[in-house]
C-alpha cells in the first residue's frame, strides 16, 4: 500500500465486496487514448497561465480519448512557497520521463504527450495536432476500469490486456486526480495570487507489468469525508517506461458514478 497525500489505496486480491451502489465502468476503444501530462508548481510564476490553459482544455476533454494529469513537482518549494499538491515522486517521474525522451532539460511548466517533450502550452494548435496524431494510432492495449462506491471508499477493478496480434512492452499505472482546487499564495514568485487547478494528481500507483495475459488489479481508494468525491477521477494508462510512449489511456470521472 502506498499513501499519497490524504488518499490511501489498498490492494485487495480477493473478490470485491458487494455494494448497493451501481458499478461505474469505462472501457478503451480500438484507438489509443492520449495522455497529456503537465508538470507544474505553485512556486513558479510562469506556471499559472499554463494551468489556466490546461484547465480550459480539461473542461472539454472526452475522458475516453483524452486523459489529462497535472503533476505538481517540489523543486520550487525552497524559494518560499511549498506547493501543497507537490510530491517528490512526481519530480522523480518528470526526470525519468525526460531521460526516456532523450533529453536532460527539466523545467516548469512542461507539457508531455507520450514520448514528445517539445510541446508548448502557448502553441495550442501544435498540442491539438499532437493529440489527434496520438489518438489515430491503433490500440495495442485494451483497458477496462470499474469503480463501485461504498461508504466513502471506491472499490476499483482495473484490467489491461494486449490487443490481438500485439506484444506491447509497457507498464500499467493508476492515477487519482482532483478537480476544482485553489490556493491563495502568500509567498514566493506568485505571492498575492489566487491559483486554480484542475486534474491535480493526488496519488499515482504502479508500475504493474503487462504480460501476454495482461494485467489485472483489484484495489480500494479511500478518501476522508472532507473530500468532495464528485471532484475526483481515476486515470489508468499503459506507458513504455524506456521510450515514454503511451500505449493506452482511459479516465473515469467519479462524478459519473455518483448519480
Amino acid at each position: 500500500m502506498r499513501i499519497a497525500g490524504w488518499f490511501v489505496l489498498g490492494m485487495a486480491f480477493g473478490p470485491v465486496m458487494a455494494s448497493a451502489a451501481p458499478a461505474c465502468v469505462a472501457s478503451s476503444g480500438a484507438s489509443t487514448g492520449a495522455l497529456l501530462e503537465l508538470y507544474t508548481s505553485e512556486g513558479c510564476n510562469s506556471c499559472p497561465p499554463a494551468d489556466r490553459w490546461f484547465a480550459k482544455l480539461a473542461a472539454t476533454a472526452d475522458p475516453r480519448t483524452l486523459s489529462m494529469l497535472a503533476f505538481h513537482v517540489d523543486y520550487w518549494d525552497e524559494i518560499g512557497w511549498p506547493d501543497r499538491f507537490a510530491q517528490h515522486s512526481f519530480t522523480v517521474r518528470q526526470g525519468q520521463r525526460v531521460r526516456a525522451g532523450g533529453s536532460a532539460t527539466v523545467y516548469t511548466p512542461q507539457v508531455m504527450l507520450s514520448s514528445r517533450l517539445d510541446l508548448r502550452w502557448n502553441q495550442p494548435d501544435q498540442v491539438a495536432t499532437a493529440i489527434r496524431q496520438a489518438q489515430a494510432r491503433p490500440a495495442e492495449v485494451a483497458i477496462k476500469l470499474r469503480a463501485i462506491a461504498q461508504a466513502g471508499n471506491w472499490h476499483v477493478e482495473l484490467d489491461a490486456v494486449p490487443m490481438p496480434g500485439t506484444h506491447p512492452d509497457g507498464a500499467l499505472y493508476l492515477a487519482l486526480y482532483e478537480d476544482g482546487l485553489s490556493s491563495a499564495v502568500n509567498a514566493g514568485e506568485n505571492a498575492g495570487v489566487l491559483l486554480h487547478h484542475e486534474r491535480v494528481v493526488r496519488g499515482l500507483w504502479g508500475p504493474w507489468p503487462i504480460a501476454a495475459a495482461g494485467a489485472s488489479r483489484r484495489l480500494q481508494v479511500t478518501a476522508p469525508a472532507r473530500a468532495d468525491l464528485d471532484r475526483l477521477g481515476l486515470t489508468a494508462f499503459v506507458q513504455d517506461d524506456k521510450t515514454g510512449t503511451t500505449l493506452q489511456a482511459l479516465s473515469l470521472p467519479l462524478s459519473a458514478c455518483l448519480h
